[in-house]
This record gives C-alpha cells, sequence and structure tokens, in this order.
C-alpha cells in the first residue's frame, strides 16, 4: 500500500478520539489494537473512532474494529464510529457486520453520542 495508515489520539471533554487516516491493512493493525484499548479507568470515558480519511480497509481494520467494540463492550465503556468513510462502510455491510456498530454521521454526533 502507498498511502500508510496513520493514527493519532487525543482527549477532549473526556472522550479518547481516535483518528485514522490512509490506507489501512494489516501493517496498521498493530499500532491500532494500543490506540484502541479500552482507556484506563477515569482517563477517558468513551473511544470514538474518527475513520473519515481512510482510503483503504481490509479485514485486518475489521477485526481490530470488531476486538475493541467487544473489549469496550464488556467494560461498560461506549465504543463509536463517526463519519465512517466509503471503504469502510463497504466492508462492514459486505462482512454485515455494520449493524453492531454504534455509528455517527460526523465527530459532533459521536461525542454527542457519549455524553453521560
Amino acid at each position: 500500500m502507498n498511502d500508510e495508515a496513520e493514527i493519532s489520539e487525543t482527549v477532549l471533554d473526556g472522550v479518547r478520539i481516535v483518528r485514522v487516516t490512509g490506507e489501512f491493512d494489516s501493517d496498521g493493525a498493530d499500532g491500532a489494537a494500543r490506540c484502541f484499548a479500552v482507556p484506563a479507568s477515569g482517563s477517558a470515558r468513551a473511544t470514538v473512532v474518527d475513520l473519515a480519511e481512510v482510503t483503504f480497509a481490509d479485514s485486518s481494520l475489521l477485526h481490530t474494529l470488531l476486538t475493541a467494540r467487544l473489549r469496550h463492550e464488556e467494560a461498560g465503556v461506549p465504543f463509536v464510529l463517526a463519519a465512517v468513510s466509503p471503504p469502510v462502510l463497504r466492508l462492514l455491510e459486505l462482512t454485515d457486520t455494520a449493524r453492531v456498530f454504534t455509528r455517527a454521521a460526523d465527530l459532533a454526533a459521536a461525542l454527542k453520542l457519549t455524553r453521560p
């Protein structure tokens, strides 16, 4: 892949925001697993994954997202996908997994979903 995935994270109003950009394949999965982990107690009340700038996604991203969603659910921590790009949406629809995620049209809507 030419445009390697980049993953950054920040905390805004108590919500951890993980931004993924570029082409996400198995090369990006290792770093993503750490970024998508359940926040340490008290560090953030939810995780929002901003996927607006993902230009390619394969089963590596799907596996990472499904695992993160499950871990968050087990911990009682909201996990929201924001601004799902067309390549990611196609992957979710082809695998019939779109329904298992809480999704929002954009980052602002995702943050609203995480309010206590």
